[in-house]
């Protein structure tokens, strides 16, 4: 883990999946469990508005100490020299768009497909639409483009540790090899279209993410309140 430089992308593709892959499965059980309690309860009147704000809002805290573990222990392994809590925000943008998944599978999907798919979901978005090897190829094409920017988590997440490190100390490559590796992971994650002004960057991922999170607890919430109204326990 520690042979590879600090500004090594894939590094940042691999935490951020696995961020992204344990908060969404962590998630499953928010509305996946107890389903039959939850059918008999609706259809005699509980709010389900209610129900989905309690549900969510005490799961919120799990993941936070969830995200926080997880990025404190390899923000230590690595030795990162910028400061924590700047390092932390893009793990919990990537961990609140993750757990919308969660909520969002659990809500509509049996309980026995959660994990599957939600194991398919997250390797596609996080792992593979923002892999810095393929996401040139991606952004090149308009219809890729939009695709990844509406459908990646880690193709706004990454970014944003990226540059926070190789900003906060610039890379020296060793080697042809290291610096040609450095060349495509800025072109990958340019931000020539961002602002150039102090965390401009951030604020486009910033918005983007919350949104993205913000979608799929919609979804969830009228996964609750429409699906399986005929089940009556």
């Amino acid at each position: 883990l520690c042979a590879h430089p600090r500004w090594d992308a894939m590094a940042l593709v691999n935490t951020h999946t696995c961020v992204g892959l344990l908060t969404t499965i962590f998630c499953l059980n928010v509305f996946g469990e107890n389903q039959p309690m939850f059918w008999r309860e609706r259809n005699r009147g509980m709010s389900v508005f209610s129900f989905f704000q309690s549900k969510t809002s005490l799961n919120l805290v799990d993941l936070w100490m969830q995200c926080f573990l997880f990025t404190s222990l390899y923000y230590g392994i690595r030795v990162i020299h910028v400061p924590f809590l700047n390092y932390w925000v893009p793990y919990l943008l990537t961990t609140y768009a993750a757990s919308g998944w969660g909520y969002a599978i659990s809500a509509w999907l049996p309980a026995q497909h959660g994990p599957f798919v939600g194991s398919l979901i997250i390797f596609v978005v996080c792992g593979l639409l923002g892999n810095p090897m393929s996401l040139t190829q991606f952004l090149a094409n308009p219809m890729l483009e939009a695709v990844v920017d509406i459908f990646s988590i880690t193709r706004w997440s990454i970014p944003m540790s990226f540059y926070l490190e190789i900003e906060a100390y610039p890379p020296t490559p060793e080697g042809i090899q290291e610096e040609i590796t450095l060349g495509l992971y800025k072109a990958a994650y340019s931000a020539a279209s961002w602002p150039s002004c102090e965390y401009g960057r951030w604020w486009p991922a910033l918005i983007i993410l919350i949104l993205y999170g913000l979608t799929l607890r919609v979804i969830a919430y009228l996964g609750l309140l429409f699906k399986n109204r005929d089940k009556m326990v």
